[in-house]
């Protein structure tokens, strides 16, 4: 069943904070993304401690995307905040603590989510290969296409990723994972990415943009399926 959440991009707490009491209501995930400066000049807020502590009238299940080198350094800490689960930038990923080899950190960070129930994911940026993400589609719960630079929200629609997306779908005839779109969703592009075969969709800027975002989501879900607004 496709899926169409809201995805939070700030730089700090409070505006964090503001954008899940905004959407909770509406919204039974919500993905934070997590940039430090590390793979581009972008950095958003970063502090997993603050998550940990929000005070929720509504429960909600959290997805970090984590735009950072390294990232098997900070997966445990945003695993005790309580996300249900984390994408990790394939670009971020250079073996680090493990032997120097991506395969191993990869697969070390994919045991740590399964053993916590937390899901995991990996995202490809615009300018690296699909297929880079060939050797890990079994070790993965969601394999994200991001197509917009990392980092950055409010970017143009590139519409050769929509290839990308239909080149992934073909790995899932041998592997279980979902399938996620990030970047440049609204009303006028989501059927196109719906078409490309993507099971999760990640709107940051049309919701978030809007004068009422959680309004705005539940008009982002309708298009999605087919219901007329």
């Amino acid at each position: 069943m496709l899926e169409v959440i809201p995805s939070i991009n700030r730089p700090t707490w409070q505006e964090v904070e503001s954008d899940i009491k905004k959407i909770e209501s509406s919204a039974d995930w919500v993905e934070i993304d997590v940039a430090d400066g590390s793979l581009s000049r972008v950095k958003t807020w970063n502090n997993p401690e603050e998550l940990k502590n929000l005070q929720q009238t509504k429960p909600l299940r959290f997805c970090v995307h984590l735009m950072v080198k390294n990232p098997e350094k900070y997966v445990k800490q945003w695993i005790d905040a309580k996300v249900r689960r984390v994408i990790i930038q394939l670009e971020g990923v250079s073996g680090g603590f493990f032997g120097g080899k991506t395969g191993k950190t990869i697969e070390v960070i994919a045991g740590l989510c399964k053993e916590n129930w937390v899901e995991f994911g990996l995202s490809v940026s615009p300018k690296t290969d699909v297929g880079k993400l060939a050797p890990y589609l079994g070790l993965v719960d969601i394999a994200q296409i991001l197509s917009v630079p990392i980092g950055y929200s409010n970017q143009a629609f590139d519409f050769s990723q929509l290839s990308k997306m239909a080149e992934l779908k073909h790995f899932q005839k041998d592997n279980q994972f979902r399938t996620e779109w990030d970047g440049s969703v609204d009303m006028e592009t989501i059927s196109e990415i719906k078409k490309s075969g993507a099971d999760i969709i990640v709107s940051t800027s049309f919701v978030f943009g809007a004068a009422e975002p959680g309004k705005a989501l539940e008009i982002l879900k309708k298009s999605a399926i087919g219901i007329g607004v």
